[in-house]
């Protein structure tokens, strides 16, 4: 522990130090009631969180840009961190970076199907450019979707784009489906062949929960909704577990109905003891069990990268709410709602 204080005390410090400017829930109760993106971006250049990053852009006037500017604020504060940690607390924030890496390349993919004439807002911070492992600024500039895939030529995401094609349709869906499972396939491998150590633990208990319950969340909505066959969903889940057993997961695939699997899921490491069964057909749920794993990792190692890795999906699911309070001023949503649908109580 004494090691562990010394080299993670100057990073956890900064953590806190960014964590303080995170928005009150008064402050988004005040944000839904106002009438305007305009003057939801007056709002948040008064805040410490947001204020330096509108400042550098006066001529924020437009939703998406105003969207990009707060998306930009997570990446800034990533920067700061990462140019702070060491190289092992680099390996865990490598793996947050791949991911905002694909959260771009989700952007830019869907991007290509905006109405003609709609300009894109997708900023992108140099560092992150810098760090890339595609063209950052090509793949923002194709122009279609033979251009979009010519760019990622060579890199570790041509074999999940290699197979696109102009049918879009699902396509959007489908394939951010597959840069999601590309993802914590590529990323959970690389966790468990690291050496035994408290980062490991850390990772795998962080990465396997989101593992488990992007999967639980999929099949049920494929079962409520979709209905694939077996073999399309035993495709579309990420093929791991963590507390979830293998046989587990392969019976909640071949269920035959939402009640035979919620039978299984009762008697997983998730569900036992409990009463209440979580609603799966949104995302409420699974956002409460991700906040609590993260909670519950940062109490068991307070000096270590949990604390840091908590914070930075606090920032992101801050600018998601966001992000939806924006979109609701935009089309006359009642405050009401809006707070409904950033889970704040009245």
């Amino acid at each position: 522990m004494p090691g562990n204080l010394m080299r993670y005390s100057g990073l956890i410090t900064k953590t806190r130090a960014m964590g303080s400017n995170l928005l009150t829930e008064e402050e988004l109760h005040q944000l839904t009631e106002l009438a305007t993106v305009d003057e939801v971006i007056g709002f948040l250049k008064e805040t410490k969180g947001y204020g330096t990053v509108f400042r550098e852009k006066d001529g924020v006037w437009h939703r998406g840009q105003a969207e990009a500017v707060i998306v930009n604020s997570l990446y800034q504060d990533f920067e700061k961190l990462y140019r702070f940690a060491d190289e092992e607390q680099r390996t865990a924030l490598h793996y947050v970076m791949f991911r905002y890496e694909t959260d771009i390349l989700k952007l830019c993919f869907q991007g290509l199907y905006q109405k003609k004439g709609t300009k894109r807002y997708i900023h992108v911070d140099p560092f992150f450019c810098k760090h890339a492992c595609f063209p950052v600024e090509r793949v923002k500039q194709a122009s279609d979707l033979s251009d979009f895939v010519q760019a990622l030529s060579g890199t570790p995401y041509e074999k999940v784009f290699g197979q696109a094609t102009n049918a879009f349709g699902n396509v959007y869906a489908d394939y951010a489906a597959r840069l999601d499972i590309f993802y914590y396939t590529s990323v959970f491998k690389e966790i468990r062949q690291m050496k035994s150590s408290g980062l490991k633990e850390i990772l795998q208990n962080i990465c396997g929960t989101k593992i488990d319950w992007l999967n639980i969340m999929w099949i049920y909505r494929s079962k409520r909704f979709y209905h694939q066959t077996e073999a399309e969903l035993t495709a579309d889940t990420i093929p791991f577990t963590y507390l979830l057993k293998k046989e587990e997961l392969h019976g909640l695939i071949a269920a035959s109905d939402l009640e035979e699997m919620n039978r299984i899921l009762e008697k997983t490491g998730y569900f036992k003891g409990k009463d209440a069964f979580v609603q799966m057909e949104n995302e409420i749920s699974y956002q409460k069990i991700i906040r609590t794993m993260h909670q519950r990792v940062s109490r068991k190692y307070p000096v270590s990268i949990a604390p840091v890795l908590k914070y930075l999906y606090e920032k992101e699911q801050e600018i998601d709410r966001l992000t939806t309070i924006i979109e609701g001023i935009r089309y006359q949503i009642p405050p009401a709602e809006i707070k409904d649908l950033i889970l704040i109580t009245i």
